[in-house]
C-alpha cells in the first residue's frame, strides 16, 4: 500500500518522484500469453541498473492491446516483484470510466506507488473533457496521479490545460511527451515549481540550465534498459546527475552520444514506417539485444522485418555487448547508481572493450554543449586534444535569435562544422551545376552522427520546373529525416515556382522536415526571378521558410545586390507572416554588423569559415568557432550594432482595469516571437505584455515591431539573468507619453 495519504500525494511526490524511472515492456510467449518468468526477469534486471521505478502497462506495455484481468495481472507479477522496496506506477487509462477506475482500485489494493493516465482516446476532442475524465480519477483514488501529455491519445493539452489539471488534489504532475519542445519548455516554466513536470528525452537538461528551472525526474523512459548493462549504468549516472541540476555533458558525451546517435537514427525511422504510431517493435528487439524478454507484439502492430533486425543488431554490437551485460554489477552500485565519474566497469580509467570502442569514435568530435566562458581568441592551430572545446558565450544569448548555418561537402566537414559550434549543418554539392544536392549517404551518416537537438539541413540547390522530380527529391529529404530542404529558383516563371513548391509541401505530409523556397540576390545576371518576389513567392508555395542566396562566384556578395534596407524590410516582412528567415550568399566577418541589423533566424557562411578564407578549401572548426563567437557578440549586445536608443522613457501611468500577459521569448526565434505578440495584441488588445527576452538583437525587432504598429513601449530593464523585459500597451489602449 502507498506510504502516504491522499491529502500527503503532492508532497510524497515532491519528495520521491526523482532520478531516472523506466518503462516496462510486455513481454509475450509465442502462444501469445504474458511471459511472467519474462517479465520478472526484466524487472530484476532494470532494478539492477540503479533506476527509481517503473511504469506497468504504459504505452511500450502495449496497453491497448491487454485485456483488463492481463492488465491487472501485470499490475500483480510488478507489485509482488517491488515488495515495497522499489517504485511502481500502473497506467490505468481506458476508454471506459468505469474499467479506469476498476483498474486504479486494483493497483492501490496490490501496493502500487502511482497511477498514470491520459485522455480517454477517439471521443476526447477538448480540454474540458480531460479535466472532467482526470476528475473522475482524482476523485476516486487516494494515490497520487500523473498526467500523460501525448499526442498518440488523440489530444495534446496546453500549458493552460496541465495548470488546471494540476489543480485536482492529488494529480501530482505531468509526463510531458507531447513532442513540442516549446510547449514542454512551457509547462516547466508554469507549472514546474509546483507540480512534477518530466519532458522524457536530455534535451530539457540544456533548456532547464538555460532558462532556469530543475527537472527532476526521468519519467518512463526507455534509456536505461536499451543503453545500460549490468555493470555499466551510464545512462542512469547521468540521469542521477542531472536530477540534482548537475548535467555532466562531458559523461554524456563520453559515454552515451554514440549509443544515442543510433537511437535517434531508429526512432524516426519506424515511428515513419508506422505512420505515427509508438515503436514498441522497435524497443522490443532492442531490448532483447540489452538481455531482456521481449517477444512479439500484438497487432494491429508488427515485429521489425528480419533485415531490420539484423541491421540494428550489426550496428548496436559496436556499441555494446549483447545479450545481457558486462559482468557482475558493481557493489558499489548497491541497487542504486554509482557516484558520478566512475565507468562502472574497471575503476574510474578502466574501459571495456565497448568503451574503447566509444572512445575511440568519439576521440575527433567535439559537441558544443554546456559552454565554458567565453575566450578571447581562436587558437592558430587546431586542437590535439579530443575534448576541446570552442569559444562560446554564457547563455542565454547562444539558445535562441539568430543561429550559424554552415555549408559542408562531406563528413569531415560536417564533423568540423559540429565541433566549432554550428547550429545548423547543410549539407549539399558545390560542383554539381549552379549548386547541387550532396548523395543521401552522406545525408544519413550527418544525421545519424550530427547530436539530435543539431538541425541537418539538406540543399537541393537550383532545381528544375518539373514539380514531380522535385517533390521525389524533397521526399527523400524528408525520408531521411532532414530538419530542413531547401528549393532554388532561378529561370522559373513565377506560377511554375509556385507548382513546385505546392507538390513539394505535399510530399512532406507525415514528415517533420521544414521547406524552404530559395532565390537568388543575383537572379537577374541570368535573367531568374526578382529575388523582391521572395517573401511572396513562400507564402504562396506554402512553405516554412525563405532563404535569400547568391550564385555568383566573382567576389560579390549579397549586399552588392541587395542593400541592408531592402533585406531587412524583407526579413521584417517573413517574420510577421510566420515564416523563418534566412540570409546567405558569401558572407563575410566584416557583413556582420549589417546582418545583426537586418536579424534574420538564419545566417548562411562557407566561405568564411574555411581554413583560409577561401571557398575551396575545407571548413575548418576553428573559423567556425570564431564566426559563431562574433555573432553572440552581436546577439548578446556586447557589440552594439544600433546607433540610437529605441525605448521611450518609463510612464508612470497604467491603463486602469487592463491585464497583464507575458510573453517569454527565451529560447525562441525572433519569427516565434513576434508571432506571439501579435497574436497577444490582436486576441486582446487591452492587456499590457511583457515580453521577456534573451537576445539583443531580437529586442531591438520587438522594439521596431511596437513602434510600426504604434504600440507604446513603456519600459524596459535588465535582470540579473541577462535577460530584458519590456513593457508594451497595445495601440487601442496607448499610454500616451
Amino acid at each position: 500500500m502507498a506510504k502516504y495519504t491522499r491529502s500527503e500525494a503532492r508532497e510524497w511526490a515532491w519528495e520521491t518522484l526523482r532520478g531516472q524511472w523506466s518503462t516496462l515492456v510486455t513481454p509475450f510467449t509465442p502462444e501469445d500469453e504474458i511471459d511472467e518468468a519474462g517479465l520478472r526477469h526484466n524487472i530484476r534486471h532494470i532494478r539492477s541498473l540503479g533506476s527509481r521505478g517503473a511504469g506497468a502497462t504504459w504505452g511500450m506495455g502495449e496497453f491497448w492491446s491487454l485485456t483488463t484481468p492481463e492488465r491487472k495481472r501485470i499490475y500483480d507479477i510488478v507489485a509482488d516483484e517491488a515488495r515495497g522496496e522499489w517504485l511502481t506506477a500502473a497506467h490505468v487509462t481506458h476508454t471506459s470510466a468505469r474499467e479506469m477506475l476498476d483498474l486504479a482500485d486494483h493497483a492501490a489494493g496490490v501496493g502500487i506507488d502511482l497511477l498514470i493516465v491520459a485522455a480517454p482516446y477517439f471521443v476526447t476532442k477538448s480540454e474540458d473533457q480531460v479535466v472532467d475524465f482526470v476528475k473522475l480519477l482524482s476523485d476516486r483514488t487516494s494515490l497520487a496521479v500523473m498526467y500523460y501529455n501525448s499526442p498518440q491519445f488523440g489530444i495534446v493539452m496546453s500549458p493552460q490545460g496541465l495548470h488546471r489539471l494540476c489543480q485536482l488534489p492529488n494529480v501530482v504532475g505531468v509526463k510531458e511527451a507531447s513532442f513540442n519542445q516549446q510547449l514542454s519548455v512551457d509547462a516547466h516554466l508554469l507549472l514546474g515549481k509546483e507540480s512534477i513536470i518530466s519532458t522524457p528525452d536530455e534535451w530539457i537538461y540544456r533548456k532547464a540550465a538555460e532558462l532556469g528551472f530543475q527537472q527532476r525526474v526521468m519519467f518512463a523512459n526507455t534509456s536505461d534498459w536499451r543503453f545500460d548493462v549490468p555493470g555499466a549504468n551510464h545512462y542512469v549516472q547521468f540521469i542521477e546527475g542531472a536530477s540534482e541540476g548537475k548535467p555532466d555533458w562531458d559523461y554524456y558525451e563520453k559515454h552515451l552520444r554514440a549509443i544515442k546517435s543510433l537511437s535517434d537514427a531508429w526512432w524516426p525511422r519506424i515511428v515513419k514506417k508506422f505512420n505515427g504510431a509508438l515503436p514498441a517493435a522497435l524497443c522490443k528487439y532492442w531490448g532483447e539485444l540489452m538481455g531482456l524478454k521481449g517477444g512479439h507484439v500484438r497487432p494491429p502492430l508488427s515485429d521489425l522485418s528480419p533485415e531490420e533486425k539484423q541491421e540494428l543488431k550489426a550496428q548496436l554490437s559496436e556499441l555494446r555487448p549483447l545479450g545481457g551485460g558486462a559482468g557482475p554489477f558493481p557493489k558499489a552500485l548497491n541497487g542504486h547508481h554509482l557516484a558520478n565519474g566512475s565507468n562502472g566497469v574497471n575503476g574510474t580509467n578502466g574501459k571495456s572493450g565497448y568503451q574503447a570502442h566509444q572512445s575511440d569514435a568519439l576521440s575527433s568530435r567535439v559537441y558544443v554543449t554546456s559552454p565554458p566562458p567565453a575566450v578571447q581568441s581562436v587558437p592558430a592551430e587546431p586542437a590535439r586534444v579530443g575534448n576541446e572545446r570552442a569559444g562560446w558565450l554564457p547563455n542565454p544569448a547562444n539558445e535562441s535569435g539568430m543561429m550559424l548555418l554552415v555549408s559542408a561537402q562531406n563528413m569531415d566537414e560536417v564533423m568540423e562544422a559540429d565541433r566549432g559550434g554550428a547550429d545548423i549543418i547543410d549539407v549539399k554539392n558545390l560542383q554539381e551545376a549552379m549548386v547541387g544536392s550532396a548523395h543521401p549517404h552522406l545525408v544519413r551518416e550527418a544525421r545519424a552522427r550530427v547530436p539530435a537537438h543539431k538541425h541537418v539541413s539538406v540543399t537541393l540547390g537550383v532545381v528544375p520546373n518539373q514539380p514531380g522530380t522535385v517533390a521525389m527529391a524533397v521526399y527523400a529529404a524528408g525520408m531521411l529525416n532532414a530538419t530542413s530542404v531547401k528549393v532554388g529558383f532561378v529561370r522559373a516563371d513565377y506560377d511554375t515556382a509556385v507548382e513546385v513548391l505546392r507538390e513539394a509541401r505535399n510530399a512532406l505530409q507525415g514528415f517533420e522536415t521544414k521547406l524552404i523556397g530559395s532565390v537568388f540576390g543575383d537572379n537577374h545576371l541570368y535573367d531568374g526571378l526578382d529575388p523582391r518576389c521572395m517573401m511572396r513567392l513562400a507564402i504562396d508555395g506554402q512553405c516554412d521558410g525563405f532563404l535569400i542566396d547568391t550564385l555568383t562566384k566573382d567576389g560579390r556578395n549579397l549586399f552588392n545586390f541587395l542593400s541592408e534596407n531592402e533585406l531587412r524590410e524583407m526579413v521584417i516582412q517573413g517574420k510577421l507572416a510566420g515564416l523563418s528567415t534566412a540570409l546567405s550568399g558569401h558572407l563575410k566577418l566584416t557583413d556582420l554588423d549589417m546582418l545583426a541589423r537586418i536579424n534574420p533566424d538564419i545566417v548562411g557562411v562557407r566561405g568564411a569559415v574555411c581554413s583560409t578564407g577561401d571557398r575551396g578549401r575545407a571548413v575548418a572548426w576553428e573559423a567556425v568557432a570564431h564566426f559563431k563567437r562574433e555573432l553572440d557578440r552581436r546577439k548578446s549586445g556586447e557589440i552594439d550594432v544600433h546607433s540610437r536608443p529605441r525605448v521611450q522613457q518609463p510612464v508612470s501611468a497604467a491603463v486602469p482595469g487592463a491585464g497583464w500577459v507575458v510573453v517569454d521569448g527565451r529560447g525562441k526565434s525572433c519569427q516565434g516571437i513576434l508571432a506571439a505578440l501579435n497574436q497577444q495584441v490582436e486576441r486582446d488588445p487591452n492587456s499590457i505584455v511583457e515580453a521577456i527576452l534573451a537576445d539583443a538583437l531580437n529586442i531591438y525587432d520587438v522594439i521596431v515591431w511596437a513602434e510600426r504598429a504604434g504600440h507604446s513601449l513603456l519600459s524596459q530593464r535588465r535582470d540579473v539573468d541577462g535577460t530584458s523585459r519590456v513593457l508594451i500597451s497595445p495601440r487601442r489602449t496607448a499610454v500616451p507619453a
